[in-house]
């Protein structure tokens, strides 16, 4: 395999992670206001009284769907990408990638599951967590390999993965456990884009 295939494959899985993580970080901030927005108008129709928020709340709510359809393209574009650079690795490598490309499918439904209403909550956590155990049985055998030239990168995924874990299970914690779970999971998506930028830089052999 020469690294110009290697770096072309790796790349579009970059792309689609970047895309993602930064709709998904940008969607945390922007969805609390918007829902605040939201209840602020729900109030005031009780008393009679017209939108005080006016079109800045239409304008958040707008922002909102966009962001969301940039986590589902993003997750769409990774799914893509590791399904081609899958095709090109030795074949225990393109097992454990391709266990990983499953991992984000289960991810992107997860994420589709916490969109419908009349979805509890709970439902869409566990298929995320499942989607994440995946990723780290993945990842873990990457980082582990002989054979796959991003190992190292493979090894920041892995930390990554596991510090989602963590967040989630902190999450149960009363009063601090969603600030908890927010910030472990900034840092698993910066790591998450530090990962597969080592990989993408990679020297394939």
């Amino acid at each position: 395999m020469n690294n110009e295939l290697w770096s072309l494959e790796t790349k579009k899985i970059f792309n689609g992670i970047l895309l993602f993580s930064l709709s998904w970080i940008a969607y945390g901030i922007f969805d609390p206001i918007e829902s605040l927005f939201s209840g602020i108008d729900t109030l005031s129709s009780f008393g009679g009284s017209s939108s005080p928020t006016g079109a800045a709340g239409t304008v958040l709510s707008v922002i909102c769907y966009i962001l969301l359809a940039g986590i589902g393209a993003g997750y769409v574009l990774t799914i893509k990408g590791l399904k081609s650079f899958g095709n090109i690795l030795e074949e225990a490598d393109g097992k454990s990638v391709d266990s990983v490309r499953k991992a984000f499918i289960l991810a992107l439904i997860a994420v589709a599951l916490d969109c419908l209403p009349f979805i509890p909550g709970i439902v869409g956590d566990i298929v995320y967590l499942i989607a994440v155990i995946m990723m780290l049985m993945g990842y873990g055998a990457l980082k582990k390999s002989s054979t796959f030239a991003g190992s190292k990168g493979a090894a920041t995924l892995y930390i990554a993965a596991l510090l989602i874990v963590i967040g989630w299970a902190l999450d149960f914690i009363p009063l601090v456990g969603d600030w908890l779970e927010g910030l472990l999971t900034i840092i698993a998506y910066v790591l998450t884009l530090l990962g597969w930028g080592k990989i993408k830089n990679a020297e394939a052999s």
